[in-house]
């Protein structure tokens, strides 16, 4: 297997981690429903979400069950292996990057999305 090795900066980390606090605030709980939109929803906003993140701050305990769910319902997920440091500034650690490949032709996804945040909201039963 190859790993592209990746430092920790993806951007502005205070506004990347302020993002992420936010979509878990719109999706309260710890339901696989509410953990499967709040990744959803990273990925869309936030481009990309790592194992780590999904964890810290999405408070996604198993991030790769939610997204082989999250696949069996439709959506396109690419997984790319990295090397990051882990947070006490150790040796790098092998994890997953989880991206949302955008629907080609269709709304599949887009819709799975919304049904997702609409059944954690509340509005659908």
């Amino acid at each position: 297997m190859h790993y592209k090795k990746t430092g920790r900066n993806h951007g502005d980390g205070a506004t990347r981690k302020s993002l992420l606090q936010q979509i878990h605030a719109d999706f309260p709980g710890n339901s696989t429903e509410a953990q499967r939109a709040r990744l959803l929803a990273a990925m869309r906003k936030a481009e990309h979400v790592m194992t780590t993140e999904a964890r810290l701050f999405l408070e996604v305990m198993n991030p790769s069950q939610r997204v082989t769910e999250l696949r069996n319902q439709g959506a396109k997920i690419d997984t790319a292996w990295t090397l990051e440091p882990s947070e006490a500034g150790r040796d790098p650690h092998r994890q997953a990057r989880y991206v949302l490949i955008p629907n080609q032709g269709g709304i599949a996804a887009d819709l799975l999305g919304l049904l997702a945040m609409a059944t954690v909201a509340g509005v659908l039963r």
